[in-house]
């Protein structure tokens, strides 16, 4: 740095100076001098502050603030207070990064616990030694009733619309009996009750036969039951294959008039044409019974008590009891081997 000259006002010796100083001191006189301004060097720019709006302040007294400290002393202050509000931010992010990978350490760390003591346990279940994994098996499909085979030699048949056919004709207030419009008609109206009718003059020696009709139910319950009949002794002893609009329908085989169930189900009664014409066909064959509904094999049994008898007709009321049961038959046929 270049050495400055000037004089001393009080003894005019040469007094020297660098530029940075306001006053030296004579080294002749041994006074202290101040500088003159224009041998003095501009002072450096120091650096300002970062300015914090903490809320209202006090302003201080310049005047007062530049007699307690020096040049140097604000610039050091000034220093440090920048280094400070750039060191704050990142020992905050720091301090917040820490405390984020504490929190995934810790959830990271339990997972993997989880997991390793599923693994644990999903390694000790036990299997029995020697026993090799198969698929369960599939359920057996149940058996189709077997359809049997038709008999194709018409022994008997009438389609109702001759009174002198041998089909008993009565009316009462229990039941009614006749022959109406082309059809053998057959109304029950005693509570709990039905009517079995034969051909009196087809006689009582049919063995194996099958027996069909087509029947409509056009008023009464949709419970009452109705069908065919085959090897009737004359004293209550018989099979009987009947239906009902609900979808009942069974084999049943009556000894002196009362009725055992061999076979009783029910099927959608969709599948019934409603108060529309159904055909039945039941089959007596040996001991196998069969019942057939618009062609569908519905029931099979078998049973050798009764071996030959006469074939009917059937209406009864259904578990209601209710009457009111009102059935028309037509097309009726006998067929044999």
């Amino acid at each position: 740095m270049p050495v400055k000259t000037f004089q001393c006002p009080n003894c005019g010796s040469p007094v020297t100076t660098t530029g940075t100083e306001k006053e030296v001191q004579c080294a002749y006189c041994g006074s202290t001098v101040i500088v003159p301004e224009e041998l003095r060097e501009a002072p450096q720019p120091q650096p300002q502050p970062m300015q914090y709006n903490f809320g209202p302040t006090s302003q201080p007294n310049d005047q007062a603030f530049q007699g307690m400290v020096t040049a140097d002393k604000v610039a050091k202050a000034a220093i440090g207070f920048t280094a400070a509000s750039f060191i704050l931010p990142i020992i905050l992010t720091c301090v917040i990064l820490a405390a984020v990978g504490g929190i995934l350490f810790y959830v990271f760390s339990n997972v993997n616990s989880t997991l390793n003591q599923a693994n644990q346990t999903a390694g000790t279940v036990s299997a029995p030694i020697n026993e090799v994994a198969t698929a369960a098996p599939a359920p057996t499909p149940t058996e189709a009733i077997p359809t049997p085979i038709p008999f194709t030699k018409v022994l008997f048949k009438d389609d109702f619309s001759s009174s002198s056919s041998g089909l008993p004709r009565d009316r009462n207030s229990k039941y009614t009996l006749e022959y109406k419009n082309g059809k053998y008609h057959v109304l029950i109206n005693d509570q709990g009750k039905g009517q079995e009718v034969t051909m009196d003059n087809q006689g009582n020696n049919y063995k194996d036969v099958s027996v069909e009709a087509d029947i409509q139910q056009t008023a009464g319950p949709s419970d009452g039951l109705m069908g065919v009949t085959c090897r009737d002794d004359n004293n209550g002893n018989f099979y009987s294959f009947e239906f009902s609009q609900n979808g009942t329908y069974g084999i049943y085989k009556y000894s002196n008039g009362s009725a055992d169930s061999l076979d009783e189900e029910t099927m959608d009664p969709n599948t019934v044409n409603q108060n529309d014409v159904n055909h039945i066909e039941g089959v007596c064959s040996g001991d196998t019974l069969t019942l057939l509904l618009n062609g569908q094999v519905l029931s099979q049994v078998q049973d050798s008590d009764y071996t030959k008898g006469a074939v009917g007709l059937t209406v009864l009321t259904g578990s209601s009891g209710d009457p009111g049961v009102d059935v028309l038959f037509s097309n009726f046929v006998v067929k044999g081997p």
